[in-house]
């Protein structure tokens, strides 16, 4: 079974969100990492979602991004809240993947 992080963002300004966005789009997503979403929800505010394949790339992808939060991204982002759990039903371009 998948498992996947939601990774509230909340940034310093709105601008902000797309320094991040082209951050990211620089650095590349995590290793082993399915799927990757970032969506503006707000004026400076985001959402993140990945998928892993299993718990341990999860956990590696935490680290990782608990490192970058402290060091390339502190004057940016104020407050970053992770969710993770196991990933019930999982569509991709309408078909159901098992």
């Amino acid at each position: 079974m998948s498992v996947a992080n939601v990774t509230m963002f909340e940034f310093q300004t709105s601008e902000s969100i797309e320094e991040f966005a082209s951050w990211y789009k620089g650095h590349g997503t995590y290793p082993n990492n399915d799927i990757s979403l970032f969506v503006r929800t707000g004026e400076t505010s985001a959402i993140g979602i990945s998928v892993y394949p299993t718990e341990q790339d999860r956990q590696n992808a935490d680290k990782l991004r608990n490192e970058s939060a402290s060091t390339d991204l502190s004057e940016i982002v104020k407050e970053i809240i992770p969710l993770s759990g196991d990933v019930l039903v999982h569509f991709l371009k309408g078909r159901l993947l098992e």
